[in-house]
């Protein structure tokens, strides 16, 4: 049988952004503000994928090794500026390592940015808005069409079907590499040992907490190095009333700016594909089972929670670790262990390694890598740029790094920080008519500059 669909065109443009999460935002927002016409693409009702959708915080640090300098700015520090206007954030340079905005860890949280998942939707389209992006929610991206190597449209699905949508430069920004994937683009899925992939986390929020209770606790009770809650984690193993499946050995708890609120992450689902739907859906079942049954473990064992409920769930379960694409130079772990420099960087960063157990709790021990040759590392542009397809750049977790590397540059800051620059470089392309990979680099760099990136 043979089914017929009718495809119209729907957006001919000179950039698109297919993602609106961290490095979809400031991808299109940059592409814009450089003068292109860009249209965001995004499968969620509203942008901010992981952060809002998935109820992935805080943003984890935006400064170097040392909590010393501000390192990843620009449309970052603008959203969370004005969120913090909205009272809808809490600054970096007021949530120190150790503290509660920190869940009291010490080792590579100074200066995350707590932040309410609800005010970011709107000031982030707010933003998107004010820059004259051109928005298109609940839109799915289908397929790639191809002249040779480049790009020419895509085919994209909405309430009212199949349509076209052409442009000159393309941007992946889904996270999982879907787009580049589509395009033919070689990737790499996994661990190289065995293609395992990190587990998965259903984020979730409770509310009704005794703030001060829990502060207190750990103020008395927490030992130097030891994660919170973890004696109650064990006694409630031992008394069988510990979530079944989940492996954490303690609990990730995050104060959020407003009191009584926290947020979770502590859920852990085990051979998980971000790229398989089947596995997607049995991760965010077994997701929303482990979090209920971890408010009832709060309630009955963690001093502070006894009256906690449960506020909402992530609408799709937290991915760490999908493609990451073949590009023009791969980011490696000795480049973020030894800090090294590079003529092409468009990003400083300065988290660690954080590659979680595909096979239970914690982080393997000779995975927890740390920046060591000096406050941060940088990320060379040739990472965003997809080795087969010319009119194409990536940005947020699918550039091009090998699996331990990848667990530095995963995280939300550095997102925004490479698709700020994947959509300066788009927009530059654009105006030149040169491929992303001939632009002028430093011409790049300068204007990163000028829109107050560190470079």
């Amino acid at each position: 049988m043979r089914i017929e669909f009718e495809v119209k065109d729907a957006v001919d443009t000179e950039v698109i952004v297919v993602g609106g999460g961290p490095a979809g935002i400031a991808a299109a927002l940059a592409s814009a503000r450089s003068g292109a016409e860009t249209t965001l693409i995004e499968q969620y009702n509203s942008v901010g994928g992981m952060a809002t959708v998935g109820l992935v915080g805080p943003f984890m640090t935006s400064y170097d090794t040392e909590g010393k300098e501000q390192i990843v700015k620009g449309v970052f520090s603008e959203l969370v500026g004005r969120m913090v206007d909205e009272g809808g954030a809490v600054d970096p340079a007021d949530a120190p390592a150790g503290s509660a905005y920190a869940s009291f860890i010490h080792a590579a949280h100074q200066n995350t940015t707590p932040f309410d998942p609800e005010i970011m939707k709107y000031v982030a389209m707010d933003m998107l808005m004010e820059a004259g992006v051109t928005v298109r929610l609940r839109t799915q991206l289908i397929r790639a069409e191809k002249d040779g190597d480049r790009i020419t449209r895509i085919v994209i699905a909405d309430k009212s079907g199949l349509s076209l949508a052409r442009a000159k430069v393309f941007v992946d920004c889904t996270g999982d590499g879907d787009l580049a994937a589509l395009a033919g683009n070689a990737f790499e899925k996994g661990r190289p040992e065995d293609g395992r992939l990190q587990p998965a986390t259903m984020f979730f929020r409770i509310g009704g907490v005794d703030d001060e209770r829990v502060e207190q606790w750990a103020r008395e009770y927490l030992k130097p190095g030891e994660r919170l809650f973890s004696a109650m984690v064990e006694k409630a193993r031992a008394d069988g009333r510990y979530p079944e499946n989940c492996p954490r050995d303690s609990v990730g708890l995050y104060k959020q700016p407003r009191s009584g609120e926290w947020r979770v992450n502590t859920s852990r689902v085990l051979s998980i594909d971000g790229t398989d739907p089947a596995s997607l859906t049995r991760a965010e079942i077994e997701g929303r089972r482990q979090a209920v049954a971890l408010v009832r473990f709060f309630g009955e064992y963690c001093p502070g929670l006894e009256h906690a409920y449960l506020m909402d769930t992530g609408a799709q379960v937290g991915i760490r670790e999908t493609r990451r694409i073949e590009g023009r130079y791969q980011l490696t772990r000795r480049d973020v262990q030894e800090a090294r420099r590079f003529d092409d960087s468009i990003a400083r960063y300065s988290f660690f390694m954080d590659i979680h157990n595909p096979t239970g709790s914690g982080q393997e021990g000779h995975r927890r890598l740390f920046v060591e040759g000096g406050p941060y590392f940088e990320i060379p542009y040739r990472c965003l740029l997809p080795s087969g397809v010319p009119n194409l750049l990536v940005a947020g977790r699918c550039i091009s790094s090998d699996h331990q590397a990848n667990g530095a540059v995963r995280v939300m800051p550095a997102c925004f920080a490479t698709g700020q620059a994947a959509g300066t470089a788009a927009a530059m392309s654009v105006r030149t008519g040169a491929g992303p990979a001939d632009l002028d680099v430093q011409e790049l760099r300068d204007r990163l500059r000028t829109e107050g990136c560190v470079v």
